[in-house]
C-alpha cells in the first residue's frame, strides 16, 4: 500500500512537471508577450514621444508628465480589476484590459488639444493592472506553484523585451513616418496580444490532472481580505510597494530626456534605456530565484539599494561614458523589482484572495503616479535639470527600505502554503 501511495505520488509530480512543460509555457508566452507590449509601449517608449509632441502642440515638459500622473487612475482601479479576476477569471480580464490600450493608441492621432492626451492617457493606465502585474502574479502562482520565483521571472522578462525593443522602434517609426504614425501601430500591436491573451489564457490547472488538483490545492490558501488589512504587515508592504513604485514614472519615463537634456542624441539616449532593460532581463530571473531562498521583502530591500546606487551615478556623470556604469546596477534592480512586488503579496497573504490583496496593495503605486511626474516636470522647468528629481527618488527608495522591515509574512496562511510557495519564509520570518 505504502508503494502504490509512492507511486502515485511519483505519477502526480511527473504529471505536474507535463502540465507545467505543455499549457504552463503557453501562459508565459502569452504573460511574456503582454508584459513586453504594455509596459514597453507605455512606459519605457514614452520619452521618444516628449519633444515630437511638445514641438507639434507646444505642450511644456510638466503638461506632457502630468498625463503619467494618470496612472493613479489604473493603480486606483487595480482592487476593482483584482477581484474581477478573482471573480470572472484572468481571461477577460486581460482581454479588456489590452483593448483599452488599443483604443488608447489608436486614437492618439486624432488628438487636438491636451485634454484630448489627458482622456486617452486615462483609458491607457485604466487598463494597466490587468495586462501586466495582475494576471502575471495570479496566473504563474497557480501554473508553478514550487518554481513561482524563476517562473514569474522569465515571464515579466517580456517587460524589459519591451523595453529593449521598443524605444528604438519608436524612435525609427517616429524619425520615419512622425509620431501618430507609431502610436497607430502601438494600437495593432496591442489588439493583436489581447487576441492572444483571449485564445490562450486558461486560469485554472486544477481541471487538467488529478496531479495539478491536488498540488494546488494547498497552494490556494492565504490570508482574507480582513485578516491583510488588518494586519501591520499590510501597511508596510502597502508603504514598501509605493517607494518602490517611484521608479517606473519618476525614473524610468524620465531616462531619455534626462539623456538628451545631458547632451545625448535620441538614438543614443534610447540605446541606453534599451541596455538597462536588456539587464532588467537579467534581474528579473536573478531576483526571482532570490525570491525562492530568501525572504521576498529582504530582496525588495536589495533591489532598492541598487537602485539608490544607480540614481546617484546617473546623476554624478550624465555627460561621461562612466553613466553606462548605470545600466548593470539600475537595470537588473529595476526589472526585479516588478517580480519582487507579485512575490512579496504572495509570500506575506498567499493566493486565495491574490487578485483583490495586490489589487489594494497596487493602490499604494497611486500616489507614486500622481506626485512623481509632476514633481519631475515641476523640478526640471524650474533647474533645467533632471537631476535634483532622482535624487528625491533615491531618498524615497530609501524610506522604502525602512518601511520593508515590517512587512513579515501572516501566520495564518499556514504551513501548507509555506511548503508550496516559499519554504525558506518560515526560517527568515
Amino acid at each position: 500500500m505504502a508503494q502504490n501511495s509512492i507511486l502515485d505520488t511519483t505519477d502526480s509530480n511527473r504529471t505536474e512537471k507535463n502540465n507545467e512543460s505543455k499549457y504552463g509555457w503557453a501562459i508565459v508566452a502569452v504573460i511574456f508577450a503582454s508584459m513586453g507590449v504594455a509596459i514597453g509601449t507605455g512606459q519605457y517608449a514614452f520619452g521618444v514621444f516628449v519633444e515630437p509632441l511638445e514641438a507639434h502642440y507646444g505642450w511644456s515638459r510638466i503638461q506632457i508628465n502630468t498625463s503619467l500622473s494618470f496612472f493613479a487612475i489604473g493603480s486606483l482601479s487595480a482592487p476593482l480589476v483584482g477581484r474581477l479576476m478573482d471573480k470572472i477569471g484572468t481571461k477577460p480580464v486581460m482581454g479588456a484590459s489590452l483593448i483599452l490600450f488599443s483604443i488608447s493608441y489608436l486614437l492618439r492621432p486624432f488628438m487636438t488639444n491636451i485634454f484630448h492626451w489627458y482622456l486617452v492617457s486615462i483609458v491607457q493606465f485604466v487598463g494597466m493592472p490587468g495586462s501586466a502585474m495582475l494576471p502575471a502574479g495570479k496566473l504563474i502562482g497557480a501554473w508553478f506553484p514550487k518554481r513561482t520565483g524563476r517562473m514569474l521571472g522569465i515571464s515579466m522578462m517580456g517587460a524589459n523585451f519591451g523595453g529593449v525593443i521598443m524605444p528604438i522602434f519608436a524612435s525609427l517609426l517616429v524619425s520615419s513616418y512622425g509620431w501618430q504614425y507609431t502610436y497607430t501601430t502601438f494600437g495593432f500591436l496591442c489588439l493583436a496580444t489581447a487576441l492572444g491573451a483571449l485564445f490562450f489564457i486558461k486560469d485554472d490547472p486544477l481541471s487538467t490532472t488529478s496531479g495539478i488538483k491536488k498540488s494546488n490545492k494547498t497552494v490556494q490558501n492565504g490570508a482574507t481580505v480582513r485578516q491583510a488589512l488588518h494586519s501591520r504587515s499590510f501597511y508596510a508592504v502597502v508603504l514598501g510597494v509605493m517607494a518602490a513604485s517611484f521608479t517606473y514614472q519618476s525614473v524610468l519615463t524620465q531616462i531619455i530626456p534626462h539623456l538628451q537634456n545631458e547632451g545625448m542624441t535620441i538614438k543614443s539616449a534610447s540605446a541606453f534605456l534599451g541596455v538597462v532593460a536588456a539587464f532588467g532581463m537579467l534581474g528579473k530571473i536573478a531576483f526571482g530565484i532570490l525570491t525562492e531562498r530568501l525572504a521576498s521583502r529582504y530582496v525588495l530591500m536589495i533591489a532598492l539599494l541598487f537602485q539608490i546606487l544607480g540614481l546617484v551615478i546617473l546623476v554624478s556623470v550624465p555627460t561621461s561614458n562612466l553613466v553606462w556604469i548605470a545600466t548593470p546596477i539600475y537595470g537588473m534592480a529595476l526589472g526585479g523589482t516588478g517580480v519582487i512586488m507579485a512575490i512579496l503579496a504572495q509570500q506575506t497573504f498567499g493566493l486565495k484572495h491574490f487578485g483583490t490583496i495586490f489589487g489594494l496593495i497596487n493602490m499604494a503605486t497611486a500616489a507614486s503616479a500622481l506626485l512623481g511626474p509632476i514633481m519631475v516636470g515641476a523640478t526640471f522647468d524650474t533647474t533645467g535639470s533632471y537631476r535634483f528629481a532622482f535624487v528625491i527618488v533615491a531618498f524615497i527608495f530609501g524610506l522604502g527600505i525602512l518601511f520593508l522591515r515590517k512587512a513579515t509574512p501572516i501566520v495564518q496562511i499556514g504551513q501548507d502554503l509555506a511548503e508550496n510557495t516559499v519554504s525558506p519564509i518560515t526560517k527568515i520570518g
